[in-house]
């Protein structure tokens, strides 16, 4: 709680320390300052996935105080290890959108706007009150320390119920880094039996110049 405390006081103005990065905590700070009902909250890394180049981190963030207790956390988990990669992806772009983030202060359940479609990721998040599920994503393997994030300011940006939710890198304040293990896409069964019929038909054709060569030739 303290760590949350003192991370509430920087971003109201109060002095960097030591080891901070200035320039992101004075940007966070600008965001924070906007936002009504702010605060600061743990973020939890639910899952974190890859598809070429791009990483991306699903996250589960309290609406409802500044926690989230280990059962609804492994709860979360065990649901969301069911998506398959692409429905990630695609809410990291959703997350993307400031209607994403139209929520029942209460309950976190997702609000439709306009052609707002509901993702997989939000209904996930809809099952747990005062929780709220999103993903975000970088586009180079270098940039995937911005992935790594303990801590998320929080607030309202619009009444009555448009929320802001910026996730705070590790490296912005001085935290030592977490090592992100990213899952890669699995290949289907169709693409493994490709796979290997073209790596037995390739031995079997060099096989086949081998005895040409030396023995017809």
């Amino acid at each position: 709680m303290s760590e949350l405390k003192n991370l509430s006081a920087i971003l109201e103005g109060g002095a960097v320390p030591a080891g901070y990065n200035g320039k992101a905590i004075g940007k966070l700070s600008k965001t924070y300052l906007k936002l009504e009902n702010r605060k600061v909250v743990n973020l939890y890394p639910i899952r974190t996935v890859m598809h070429e180049d791009s990483r991306y981190c699903l996250y589960a963030c309290p609406l409802k105080g500044t926690e989230i207790d280990e059962a609804t956390l492994q709860s979360i988990k065990a649901e969301v290890d069911t998506l398959e990669i692409g429905e990630i992806r695609y809410d990291s772009v959703q997350s993307c959108g400031y209607d994403y983030y139209i929520v029942d202060p209460d309950t976190g359940r997702h609000i439709l706007t306009g052609q707002r479609d509901m993702d997989s990721v939000m209904e996930i998040s809809d099952h747990y009150d005062g929780v709220i599920l999103f993903s975000k994503s970088v586009f180079s393997p270098r940039k995937a320390n911005q992935l790594d994030c303990a801590y998320a300011l929080i607030g309202i940006e619009k009444q009555p119920n448009e929320f802001k939710i910026e996730a705070i890198p590790n490296s912005a304040i001085g935290q030592a880094p977490t090592i992100l293990e990213f899952e890669a896409p699995q290949e289907s069964p169709a693409v493994e039996k490709y796979r290997s019929a073209m790596t037995v038909l390739s031995i079997i054709i060099t096989a086949a110049l081998l005895i040409w060569y030396f023995f017809i030739k």
